[in-house]
């Protein structure tokens, strides 16, 4: 049997491989999305006393939307309208997996530990599972050519300098 190639034994860096600024940006925004969350989800479970799935659904809920904005236009910098089958539909379902395997990881570590920061540790460890997996498959989808009629949109908000 032959032995894998490096980018077959190593798919993420085939992704990564020339895409330093875009990874680094992608980094940037998922540590602006981690604060965010994990702010949030402290608030709701231990200031507020929200039980810890309930505190985490809230706080990812709440985060994912500066999250797809901020990875929209600062990681693939795409202007112009949002194509929903390359672009919302993929970001919202990929983060609804991660807010779902978050979420119980946090509501578990809440029932065993209780509230606290054991909570936030568990959704974090849980939602970087995902976060990988997010990165490539958004790699894909936003660096696809654009159907004709995107295409227009994105090349005329460009050629305006927004």
């Amino acid at each position: 049997m032959p032995s894998p190639t490096p980018e077959a034994a190593n798919p993420l860096a085939d992704v990564l491989a020339g895409r330093s600024k875009l990874a680094g940006r992608y980094l940037a925004v998922s540590v602006i999305n981690i604060f965010n969350s994990q702010a949030l989800l402290f608030l709701a479970n231990s200031v507020w006393g929200w039980p810890g799935g309930w505190a985490n659904v809230f706080a990812a809920s709440l985060a994912s939307i500066p999250a797809y904005l901020l990875s929209r236009a600062w990681v693939w910098e795409k202007r112009g309208s949002h194509s929903m089958r390359r672009e919302v539909l993929p970001f919202w379902v990929i983060t609804l997996i991660g807010l779902v395997v978050s979420s119980v990881a946090a509501a578990l570590a809440d029932r065993q530990f209780g509230a606290g920061l054991l909570v936030n540790v568990a959704s974090l460890g849980a939602y970087f599972i995902v976060w990988v997996a997010k990165f490539v498959i958004l790699n894909r989808l936003f660096t696809q050519d654009l159907d004709d009629d995107e295409a227009v949109d994105t090349s005329s908000a460009q050629a305006s300098g927004h």
